[in-house]
Protein backbone atom coordinates (compact mmCIF):
# COMPACT_ATOMS: atom_id res chain seq x y z
CA UNK A 1 0.00 0.00 0.00
CA UNK A 2 1.43 3.42 -0.58
CA UNK A 3 1.70 5.62 2.27
CA UNK A 4 -0.53 9.17 1.59
CA UNK A 5 0.48 11.34 4.36
CA UNK A 6 -0.21 15.24 3.51
CA UNK A 7 -0.81 16.97 7.06
CA UNK A 8 -0.30 20.66 7.49
CA UNK A 9 0.43 21.85 11.02
CA UNK A 10 1.79 24.79 12.25
CA UNK A 11 4.34 21.78 14.35
CA UNK A 12 7.00 21.29 11.83
CA UNK A 13 7.46 17.31 13.23
CA UNK A 14 3.71 16.59 11.70
CA UNK A 15 5.41 17.63 8.31
CA UNK A 16 8.20 15.59 8.24
CA UNK A 17 7.37 12.07 6.06
CA UNK A 18 9.87 9.31 7.69
CA UNK A 19 8.58 10.32 11.08
CA UNK A 20 4.60 9.46 9.65
CA UNK A 21 5.91 6.47 7.67
CA UNK A 22 7.23 5.30 10.70
CA UNK A 23 4.05 5.62 12.97
CA UNK A 24 2.31 4.04 9.68
CA UNK A 25 4.08 0.69 9.44
CA UNK A 26 4.73 0.32 13.04
CA UNK A 27 1.00 -0.60 15.36
CA UNK A 28 2.50 -1.27 18.64
CA UNK A 29 0.07 1.24 20.30
CA UNK A 30 -2.56 -0.63 19.14
CA UNK A 31 -2.07 -3.91 19.85
CA UNK A 32 -0.15 -4.22 23.37
CA UNK A 33 -3.25 -5.07 25.15
CA UNK A 34 -3.98 -3.22 28.38
CA UNK A 35 -2.21 -0.03 27.25
CA UNK A 36 -3.05 0.23 23.72
CA UNK A 37 -5.45 2.84 21.96
CA UNK A 38 -9.29 2.39 23.53
CA UNK A 39 -10.12 3.10 19.72
CA UNK A 40 -8.62 -0.29 18.58
CA UNK A 41 -11.67 -2.41 20.65
CA UNK A 42 -13.85 -1.45 18.08
CA UNK A 43 -14.91 -4.48 16.13
CA UNK A 44 -13.41 -3.28 12.45
CA UNK A 45 -9.68 -3.23 14.09
CA UNK A 46 -7.26 -6.01 14.62
CA UNK A 47 -3.60 -6.20 14.96
CA UNK A 48 -2.78 -6.37 11.06
CA UNK A 49 -5.20 -3.30 10.31
CA UNK A 50 -5.11 -1.04 13.50
CA UNK A 51 -7.12 2.48 14.44
CA UNK A 52 -3.51 4.33 13.29
CA UNK A 53 -3.30 2.42 9.74
CA UNK A 54 -6.56 3.57 8.92
CA UNK A 55 -6.49 6.68 10.28
CA UNK A 56 -3.47 7.50 8.25
CA UNK A 57 -3.43 5.10 5.30
CA UNK A 58 -6.40 7.14 3.62
CA UNK A 59 -6.43 9.67 0.77
CA UNK A 60 -8.18 12.14 2.42
CA UNK A 61 -7.56 11.73 6.52
CA UNK A 62 -9.68 14.02 7.53
CA UNK A 63 -12.48 12.85 5.82
CA UNK A 64 -12.64 9.70 7.55
CA UNK A 65 -15.23 9.27 10.62
CA UNK A 66 -12.70 7.18 12.49
CA UNK A 67 -10.51 10.06 13.61
CA UNK A 68 -13.04 11.03 16.02
CA UNK A 69 -12.33 7.79 17.98
CA UNK A 70 -9.31 9.41 19.43
CA UNK A 71 -10.17 11.05 22.68
CA UNK A 72 -6.12 12.51 22.20
CA UNK A 73 -5.61 10.19 26.01
CA UNK A 74 -1.92 10.22 24.76
CA UNK A 75 -1.43 6.29 26.05
CA UNK A 76 -0.02 5.89 21.89
CA UNK A 77 2.62 8.25 22.86
CA UNK A 78 3.31 6.24 26.31
CA UNK A 79 3.97 3.77 24.40
CA UNK A 80 5.36 4.46 21.24
CA UNK A 81 8.68 2.59 20.91
CA UNK A 82 10.02 5.37 18.38
CA UNK A 83 8.40 8.43 20.37
CA UNK A 84 6.69 9.55 17.13
CA UNK A 85 3.50 10.19 19.47
CA UNK A 86 0.86 8.88 16.50
CA UNK A 87 -1.56 11.85 19.03
CA UNK A 88 -0.34 14.65 16.55
CA UNK A 89 -1.15 13.36 13.92
CA UNK A 90 -4.29 12.40 14.52
CA UNK A 91 -4.79 15.92 16.80
CA UNK A 92 -3.69 17.34 13.38
CA UNK A 93 -6.16 15.96 11.34
CA UNK A 94 -9.25 16.49 13.14
CA UNK A 95 -8.04 19.72 13.23
CA UNK A 96 -8.20 19.62 8.77
CA UNK A 97 -11.88 18.22 9.11
CA UNK A 98 -13.19 20.49 11.53
CA UNK A 99 -11.99 23.40 8.90
CA UNK A 100 -13.59 21.74 6.28
CA UNK A 101 -17.08 21.24 8.01
CA UNK A 102 -17.00 17.82 9.16
CA UNK A 103 -17.02 16.90 13.11
CA UNK A 104 -18.61 13.94 14.70
CA UNK A 105 -22.53 15.00 15.48
CA UNK A 106 -21.85 13.96 19.12
CA UNK A 107 -18.84 16.15 19.47
CA UNK A 108 -21.14 18.86 17.46
CA UNK A 109 -23.03 18.82 20.25
CA UNK A 110 -20.45 18.60 22.93
CA UNK A 111 -18.84 21.92 21.41
CA UNK A 112 -22.27 23.61 21.31
CA UNK A 113 -22.71 22.89 24.52
CA UNK A 114 -19.82 24.53 26.03
CA UNK A 115 -19.76 27.00 24.49
CA UNK A 116 -23.10 28.14 24.88
CA UNK A 117 -23.19 27.48 28.64
CA UNK A 118 -19.80 26.93 29.67
CA UNK A 119 -20.34 23.33 30.80
CA UNK A 120 -19.90 19.81 29.04
CA UNK A 121 -23.40 18.83 30.46
CA UNK A 122 -26.91 20.69 31.27
CA UNK A 123 -27.05 21.54 34.53
CA UNK A 124 -30.27 20.12 36.58
CA UNK A 125 -31.78 19.99 39.80
CA UNK A 126 -30.15 16.76 40.74
CA UNK A 127 -27.04 18.40 39.97
CA UNK A 128 -27.50 21.49 42.41
CA UNK A 129 -29.15 18.98 44.98
CA UNK A 130 -25.69 16.94 44.84
CA UNK A 131 -23.54 19.97 45.15
CA UNK A 132 -25.74 21.16 48.38
CA UNK A 133 -25.28 17.35 50.21
CA UNK A 134 -21.69 17.57 49.27
CA UNK A 135 -21.25 20.77 50.57
CA UNK A 136 -20.57 23.01 47.45
CA UNK A 137 -21.76 25.81 46.34
CA UNK A 138 -24.36 26.55 43.65
CA UNK A 139 -21.79 27.04 40.19
CA UNK A 140 -21.74 30.79 39.34
CA UNK A 141 -21.88 32.23 35.60
CA UNK A 142 -18.26 33.45 35.97
CA UNK A 143 -16.62 30.85 33.88
CA UNK A 144 -19.69 30.02 31.64
CA UNK A 145 -19.45 33.75 30.61
CA UNK A 146 -15.77 33.13 30.30
CA UNK A 147 -15.91 30.08 27.65
CA UNK A 148 -18.35 31.83 26.10
CA UNK A 149 -16.26 35.38 25.69
CA UNK A 150 -13.41 32.69 24.04
CA UNK A 151 -16.09 30.79 21.99
CA UNK A 152 -17.15 34.19 20.27
CA UNK A 153 -13.37 35.91 19.82
CA UNK A 154 -11.93 32.71 18.74
CA UNK A 155 -14.90 32.48 15.65
CA UNK A 156 -16.00 29.24 17.64
CA UNK A 157 -19.41 29.86 17.36
CA UNK A 158 -19.60 31.25 14.16
CA UNK A 159 -17.96 28.27 13.14
CA UNK A 160 -20.41 25.90 14.61
CA UNK A 161 -23.41 28.06 13.36
CA UNK A 162 -21.84 27.79 9.54
CA UNK A 163 -21.70 23.98 10.52
CA UNK A 164 -25.08 23.60 11.20
CA UNK A 165 -26.43 25.80 8.49
CA UNK A 166 -23.78 23.71 6.22
CA UNK A 167 -21.77 27.10 5.38
CA UNK A 168 -18.14 26.46 4.45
Amino acid sequence: MNIHIKYDSSDFSLNIKETAEICFKCGVCCVVKGHSCHAQYDDQFNPKYTFVYDCLGTDEPSNNPNIWLCVSCHKCEEICPYDVSPVKFIEAIKAQSFEKGNIHPVLFGELEQISSTGYAFPLTRASERRRNNLGLGPLGDLAANDVKNISERTGLLIKLKNIKEGVD
